[in-house]
């Protein structure tokens, strides 16, 4: 099963897309029902959605106006959650993809 964070952002969205024109079954998540931040959430979610062998991280702080001004928010969305899942993944034996930006933070 993949496992697509961030399903309501534009990259999210276009996956799903591409996943239903290819009738490929996916679980979708986002920050409302899913903490990508915080690695008990992450060990929770997988221990109910224990068949995920592909993780595409579509999750990220992409504001670049406020960047600056929410460093700390940034740093967890791009730089912690992607570790996390990282992490999870290689725990679990999936395949891990995540998505970056051309801008640079901090």
């Amino acid at each position: 099963m993949i496992l697509l964070t961030g399903a309501n952002g534009q990259l999210g969205y276009d996956f799903q897309r591409l996943f239903n024109s290819l009738e490929i079954k996916y679980i979708v998540t986002d920050i409302a029902d899913f903490n990508i931040t915080d690695a008990k959430s992450i060990d929770d979610f997988f221990s109910i959605h224990g068949n995920i062998s592909l993780i595409i991280n579509c999750a990220a702080y992409n504001d670049v106006d406020r960047a600056e001004s929410e460093i700390e928010l940034c740093n967890l969305l791009n730089t912690e959650a992607p570790f996390n899942l990282a992490k999870k993944a290689k725990e679990i034996g999936a395949i891990f993809v995540t998505y970056s930006t051309d801008f640079v933070f901090y």
